[in-house]
Parts: C-alpha cells; structure tokens; sequence
C-alpha cells in the first residue's frame, strides 16, 4: 500500500489524526473514515487515474453507546485546544481553523428506528442506516505508529446510494458510484478471475463496452449483500433504491445482492 503522504489531501491530516488519537484512546471509542475522504484514500491507495472532487473536509463515523459518551468525546477534543465546536451544526468541528470535521455517530446510541437523536446543545436527529453495517468490514491503514480504518469501497457505494435515495439532488453521489465501479475491474483482476469467474457466463452476451462494469458491479453487489446479511430490511431499501434506475451498472449491483 502506499505511504500515507501520498494519499491524504491535507498535509496536516496526519497530524489531526495523530492529535485525535489519544482523546479517542482515553474513552475507548472506536471510528472509521467514511464519506468524500475515504473515497479518495481508497482511490489514492490504488494510485488511481481517475479524477475526483478533491475534500478537505473529513467525515468519521463514530461508535458511541450513548450521547452522554459522544459529548463527552467532543468536549474532550474541544479541550485540547486544537479544534472548536461549529456554532451551528453540532457534530462538527474545525481543526485549527482549517480543516472541518463531521463526528457521525452510530452504534448503540441508534433508536429502534435508526436514528440517532442527540439533545445538546440543542436537539438534532441525524438517520445514520448502515454505518452500523460497514462497522466490521472497515479497511485498516497503517502508516508507523498510527492505524486508521476506512470505508471499504463496497461499503462506500452503499452509502452513497443511501445518501442519494434521500437526497436525489446530490447527483455526485451517482458520478461517484459510476466512477468507483469504472476503476473497480482494474483494482481487482486477479480477484476478478480467481473468486468471480463463475459471472462471466452471465454476461457473455453484454456489449464488450460495458461488460468489465457490469462485472464489478455484480461483484460490489456480492458483498454489498454480505455486509448487509444482518439486515434483510436495509438490504430490502437498498435494493428498492436501485430498481430506480436502469442502467448496466446498477443491473449488476443488483444481481449481486439478490443471488
């Protein structure tokens, strides 16, 4: 894998990594990246070709049993001096008036409807379906003393199509997925022939243009569903989301989670 300094975007994240660190040590907490900036490790892991809005903004999901847990967490990191609490929007921060961070929790302290519901500094309810999923499946990234976990680029695309399925306006999640599942064959070809070569048959007949997308996507599909075994009622929503669209790609994602 590549050395962090060629992946990360900002040349302090490695130090707002490492500065986060202990606080999240000392309460036991666990986290992973998800969202823009995990997408772009993944693809800078890879040493990709491809072009992506670039972020410096960083999302972590964090599992926390309860509010009290995540306020606790915030008001640690607060303290260190390092970062401020937005005025505005209460699970974000800014590390050193520069780099904004959005601590997303889930876990335990999801409700019966999977909703997180935190009440201060006022009341705010954020719906976080499948960040709870993704949990086991993270990648780890070691870079000397410091680990980090990501997203993995599964997981990555079914969070996305969660995110556009209530918010169909945000039409980069849809370039976004599209362009994951472009780069997907060339991540992955010896994979591809050595677990998946059983697909092929499937989709002797696809046009050759489009026959290495929707071979990954019906990869992705596969393990979309293993991430998603445990919840046959967000696996239901994800495969109501994608019966949305008609395209090659998302035929194969589809494939792959109802097998």
């Amino acid at each position: 894998m590549s050395d962090y300094n060629e992946i990360i975007l900002h040349p302090d994240i490695l130090k707002m990594f490492s500065e986060m660190e202990p606080v999240f040590k000392k309460f036991e907490i666990e986290f992973y990246l998800a969202g823009a900036f995990s997408r772009d490790i993944q693809f800078g892991l890879r040493q990709s070709k491809e072009k992506f809005r670039k972020t410096e903004d960083v999302d972590l999901a964090v599992f926390v049993n309860h509010e009290n847990n995540y306020n606790e967490l915030m008001e640690a990191l607060v303290d260190t001096g390092l970062f401020e609490r937005h005025e505005k929007e209460i699970i974000k921060l800014t590390y050193r008036s520069r780099i904004e961070i959005d601590l997303i929790p889930f876990g335990e302290i999801e409700n019966e409807k999977r909703e997180v519901r935190l009440t201060k500094p006022k009341v705010f309810t954020l719906q976080m379906p499948g960040f709870l999923e993704v949990f086991p499946f993270v990648d780890t990234i070691n870079s000397g003393d410091l680990t980090l976990k990501t997203c993995p680029i599964e997981g990555l695309i079914m969070l996305k199509l969660i995110s556009w399925s209530d918010r169909t306006h945000r039409t980069h999640d849809l370039t976004d997925i599209d362009n994951i599942i472009d780069a997907y064959f060339d991540w992955n070809v010896d994979e591809v022939f050595q677990f998946h070569y059983d697909i092929f048959e499937k989709y002797r007949d696809v046009e050759p243009a489009l026959w290495e997308n929707i071979i990954s996507a019906h990869i992705i599909g596969r393990k979309m569903k293993l991430i998603l075994e445990s919840s046959p009622e967000l696996k239901k929503r994800v495969l109501h989301i994608l019966n949305k669209r008609e395209n090659h790609r998302w035929e194969g994602l589809r494939n792959g989670l109802t097998e």
